[in-house]
């Protein structure tokens, strides 16, 4: 089979795969390189059997798309266009030479037909038995890629990138969180500023601006899963801890943070043989929304109650 390999900066060439099965994606020991972050480790394979090719999906993370509609698993034909990440592969016609097949009849009519005789002296001298040519097949299994114009070399890319669509679901929630915290620390700066005169006033409004940068800053962090934002984490809810409303969601966040799966998010990626989001992980983010959640009607339900008792104190 053979395809024409088009890359987003306009570069592209030809490759031809032979065999049965090839393994598509940016892992140096796939049958064909992707050169595009796009494009996961494995994140296709390209089947030939009976009924002509197919490509299925691995798994990938930004998955496969045959003629611009998303496929788990489809045959594909001549003319066909694959985009894996952001690299289009075009299915071209394969040149095969052509072949004559004879019947039993015909075989039958060859042989029956009698061979002039050829004379002893115009024979040609006695040799070596001919060896019929037989065309070498590739053995069944995995493809063998020949390309026909030589690939650019392979940029080095971080193992970081490979994971980068693979954030769990845990930490794009508090990254959200903190990002929800950028417009609410200002409001609430604002709403105690109104609410009080003087030095009071803008020591309020100042530590809302200064708590909603922080928040900009930690939201950040998170989102890129750099190695300070995991011990600012840390540090923010072991402070958590002496809040009361938020003390169940602090120390949720504070367990979560501490996994060793956690941890592995932080330092370049998901490291190999580190499975993908385990079932724990679900389970942590729900206990941290729901106790997030708890934390803001505790203290809503505290304001309230504070501001009911001191009005109906009897004036001095």
């Amino acid at each position: 089979m053979k395809f024409q390999v088009q890359y987003p900066n306009g570069t592209g060439h030809e490759v031809e795969l032979q065999g049965t099965v090839a393994i598509l994606g940016r892992d140096p020991s796939c049958d064909l390189v992707l050169n595009d972050v796009k494009c996961s480790r494995r994140h296709a394979v390209v089947e030939a059997g009976p009924q002509g090719l197919a490509i299925r999906d691995t798994g990938s993370a930004n998955g496969v798309f045959l003629n611009g509609k998303k496929v788990e698993r489809s045959s594909l034909n001549e003319g066909d266009v694959v985009r894996l990440g952001d690299v289009m592969l075009t299915v071209l016609t394969e040149e095969m030479p052509g072949t004559l097949v004879m019947g039993p009849e015909e075989l039958q009519a060859t042989d029956a037909v009698p061979k002039p005789a050829q004379p002893l002296a115009a024979r040609p001298p006695a040799g070596p038995a001919a060896v019929p040519l037989v065309a070498a097949r590739p053995a069944a299994g995995r493809m063998r890629k020949t390309e026909t114009v030589p690939p650019r070399p392979r940029p080095v890319i971080p193992p970081r990138l490979d994971a980068e669509a693979q954030r769990p679901l845990t930490l794009t929630v508090l990254g959200i969180l903190w990002m929800i915290s950028v417009v609410l620390y200002p409001a609430a700066g604002l709403v105690i500023a109104r609410a009080s005169a003087g030095i009071a006033a803008v020591a309020a409004a100042v530590l809302g601006v200064v708590l909603a940068v922080l928040s900009g800053v930690m939201a950040f962090g998170l989102w890129t899963r750099r190695a300070w934002a995991r011990a600012a984490q840390i540090a923010v809810a072991a402070l958590g801890l002496l809040l009361c409303p938020f003390t169940l969601a602090s120390a949720a966040v504070l367990a979560y943070m501490l996994r060793p799966s956690t941890s592995a998010h932080f330092s370049g990626g998901r490291p190999a043989g580190t499975p993908r989001p385990d079932a724990a992980e679900l389970t942590f983010t729900g206990l941290i929304m729901g106790t997030v959640v708890l934390g803001v009607i505790l203290a809503g339900a505290a304001v309230f109650f504070l501001r009911a008792s001191s009005t109906s104190l009897p004036p001095r």
